[in-house]
């Protein structure tokens, strides 16, 4: 059976109002640039904290490096059956984007919603060698490939 991941407010974080991840579990924590981390209220076998801000570009934005870490991080969980929590502020958008890239290594979600950062998403596909382009995409080689009169 493949672990899940769950994308969840920050409050969803400090109230435990999430999925129980169990004894083998991560939580990849992010927050606002210049935010503090909130406290679970439950513990976590392994527990990453990332400062960047819900936007696509600029100093606050999540970094290449930041897309990386987490990525390999999913690996691992994934590696090592690992249920994963990860929380943003609202749950939607940042967390989302990872929790997006987690489905797509092959963990199942909860039903939640996502609206993710695309930059966030982005970024982490390039990390992991599966970046979506006009070159990867097979709905852009059909748009590129077709004739017009």
């Amino acid at each position: 059976m493949n672990n899940f991941i769950q994308n969840v407010s920050r409050f969803d974080i400090i109230a435990g109002h999430h999925a129980d991840a169990g004894e083998n579990s991560m939580l990849i924590q992010i927050v606002d640039f210049f935010d503090s981390f909130p406290t679970p209220k439950y513990n976590f076998k392994e527990v990453l904290q990332f400062k960047f801000d819900d936007v696509l570009d600029g100093p606050t934005a999540c970094t290449d490096l930041q897309a990386q870490e987490i990525a390999n991080a999913l690996q691992r969980a994934k590696e090592q059956h690992m249920n994963v929590i990860v929380h943003c502020f609202a749950g939607l958008c940042r967390s989302g984007a990872v929790a997006e890239v987690g489905i797509m290594l092959g963990f199942n979600p909860p039903d939640c919603i996502r609206i993710p950062n695309s930059a966030v998403k982005n970024k982490m596909l390039k990390a992991l060698g599966m970046k979506i382009d006009e070159s990867t995409s097979v709905f852009a080689q059909e748009f590129y490939n077709r004739e017009f009169d």
